[in-house]
Order: structure tokens, then C-alpha cells, then sequence
């Protein structure tokens, strides 16, 4: 049976905004003189949203390994600035345009699913000129929780008016994955970069790009 609809989470699956965020914040507590936030206990809050209390505040440990922080505009001010600069760098990560035009060849609608905010990825997807190739975005915000909790895969399927059923997630991180599976939808993981190593015990499927997979071999059949 034909998928009905394709969800794309954004950070670390469409762009690698993850890398670009964790090493900045790397270099400011190196440069502050405290000790990092080790990556592979950065990974484990990917996905969630800023008010899970499972996420990892960076200025709260920060101010922690410091016993305070002053200047904390500065401080955010300066490492932004060093996060855009390594974004800028960034490219579209391999497989993603294919799997979207190939869906969009199909018929089948295409939206962004993620737990960051419309003002985060709306510019970013237009700076990599696919905005324009996206049917909806639904991010978290305003009400809407974030992953792991489904709202943002369900909104984006109401719109669509598609069964959630039939209908392809493809996310990077374990509570996407979650968040997918709650919604009902079939969920393709891909582990790369910042969450390389993770487990995927909900995926259907786990894979280390999307340039692994034949778009049409998995939007074609369920």
C-alpha cells in the first residue's frame, strides 16, 4: 500500500543543526574554564522540547560548574554567534532532497514534525531553499507539546487529512521515534552524527542516512 503523507523531523535529520549547537556550547564552557557537557550525555536530551524537564539545560549546568554566571546575555550572545557561523557550513544532510522529491513526484504531501520552534526552522529551511518544498510545518509551541509527545506528527496529518496509519515519520532521535509511534505512523530512524550509537527499540526500521534507502521502496509498499 502507498504511504498517504511523509514527516520529516528537522534538527539532526534535515540539517545537522545538533552538532552545530552542541559544539558551541562546547567551546563556551572551555573558554569559561568548565568542564563540557560530554556528548553522549548531550544526545540523550535531543528531541525534547526546552520544558522537558528530561532536557538538558546547558546555562543551568553551566552556571552550576561555575558556582554562577554572570553575564549570561553576553555569554549567549557570543556562543549564537559562534553556533551561526558553524550552521552556515551545514549542508542539507545526504538523501533528504531525494526522499522529498520523490515524494512530492508521488503525490504525497511532505511536512517538517519538530519540537523546535517555528522561528528556528522556518528560516533555516528557507536559507537551504527548500521551504518552498514543503507542504506544512508543525512545530511544538503555543499549546502544542513536543516529542515525545505525538501532537506534532498528528497536526501535520490532520492538515493533510490522512490517516496517521499510512503515513511514513522519519526522525533522528529516540523520542521522535516515540513520537511517531504514538501517532500511529510507520517510523524510519536515522542514526547519525550527535545521536550515532543511540538505541531505537520503537523504530520499525534504523538507518545511517536516508541516502541508504530507496525513497520509493519505502514510500511505495507499507
Amino acid at each position: 500500500m502507498t504511504a498517504s503523507a511523509l514527516l520529516l523531523d528537522f534538527d539532526g535529520l534535515i540539517i545537522d543543526t545538533e552538532t552545530s549547537v552542541y559544539e558551541s556550547w562546547r567551546r563556551t564552557f572551555v573558554d569559561l574554564g568548565a568542564e563540557p557537557i560530554d556528548r553522549a550525555t548531550w544526545a540523550t536530551g535531543l528531541g525534547r522540547p526546552a520544558d522537558d524537564p528530561l532536557d538538558i539545560d546547558p546555562v543551568e549546568v553551566l552556571a552550576e560548574r561555575l558556582d554562577g554566571l554572570a553575564d549570561l546575555d553576553v555569554v549567549q550572545a557570543r556562543r549564537r554567534t559562534l553556533r551561526d557561523e558553524l550552521l552556515a557550513g551545514e549542508p542539507v544532510r545526504p538523501g533528504v532532497e531525494v526522499w522529498i522529491d520523490t515524494a512530492r513526484s508521488m503525490g504525497l504531501p511532505v511536512a517538517v514534525c519538530s519540537s523546535s520552534p517555528t522561528s528556528w526552522v522556518e528560516p533555516l529551511l528557507a536559507d537551504h531553499g527548500l521551504r518552498d518544498r514543503i507542504d506544512h510545518v508543525s512545530c511544538a509551541g503555543d499549546g502544542v507539546p513536543g516529542k515525545p509527545d505525538p501532537a506534532v506528527y498528528l497536526n501535520a496529518c490532520a492538515v493533510f487529512g490522512v490517516d496517521p496509519a499510512r503515513a511514513v515519520a522519519v526522525d533522528d532521535t529516540p523520542v521522535g521515534i516515540r513520537a511517531a509511534k504514538g501517532a500511529g505512523a510507520r517510523a524510519i530512524a536515522v542514526s547519525a552524527n550527535m545521536t550515532a550509537g543511540l538505541a531505537y527499540p520503537d523504530a520499525d526500521l534504523v538507518v545511517g542516512s536516508l541516502a541508504d534507502l530507496e525513497p520509493v521502496d519505502v514510500l511505495g509498499s507499507r
